[in-house]
């Protein structure tokens, strides 16, 4: 009886171990997310805003 005890012990201690290191897992890729996101509003509003500094698309190169 003592010797599944250990047993079942042993187990829970890994398993306590996997659950903490899936957990840190899970932590860094929900922080990669956050940041990719940040990325990504960033672009779409600058998507958005207009751009006074390009040329429209009818203007004739300067060697004409």
């Amino acid at each position: 009886m003592e010797d599944r005890t250990i047993e079942f012990e042993t187990r829970l201690a890994y398993q306590e171990k996997l659950l903490s290191d899936l957990d840190e897992v899970v932590q860094a890729f929900a922080l990669r997310v956050e940041i990719l996101e940040k990325k990504l509003r960033h672009l779409q509003s600058a998507q958005l805003e207009p751009q006074d500094e390009m040329e429209p698309h009818n203007t004739p190169p300067p060697h004409y």
